[in-house]
């Protein structure tokens, strides 16, 4: 049986793209945006979360808390943690600032890749994960 995986990330044709590309190994689930991942991961079961950290807040996050967008999936890992602290989260960004990386770490991230990301990078730490 394929692992679940759920993928929080606004930029569809990235999140299109890497669903094609895992699809063999993985089920991938998308959610579009924040709020949708939140509800998602609340509602079902996965092994895995990949979670884009610089993307638009949900309505109840006050956007200069996540630095209008840039730190988002700094707060969606910490809400993911509380309801679900044994999932593992692997977190995507292009932010290169070093506060923000830290945050994610400290929220509980198992990990953080830098974009672009190829198919080989998402997949080897989903391996190392499930491995």
């Amino acid at each position: 049986m394929k692992k679940r995986v759920l993928f929080v990330e606004d930029e569809q044709f990235f999140l299109d793209q890497l669903q094609v590309a895992l699809e063999d190994e993985y089920e991938i689930v998308p959610a579009y945006t924040a709020a949708a991942g939140m509800e998602i991961v609340s509602k079902e079961e996965f092994d895995a979360v990949l979670l884009d950290i610089m993307m638009a807040p949900p309505d109840d996050i006050d956007p200069e808390v996540v630095n209008y967008g840039r730190s988002t999936g700094v707060e969606i890992c910490r809400r993911i943690k509380s309801i679900k602290p044994e999932i593992p989260i692997i977190g995507l960004t292009v932010v290169r600032d070093p506060d923000i990386l830290e945050e994610i770490k400290n929220a509980g991230a198992y990990k953080i890749i830098n974009k672009p990301a190829t198919s080989g990078d998402v997949k080897s730490a989903l391996d190392e994960i499930f491995d």
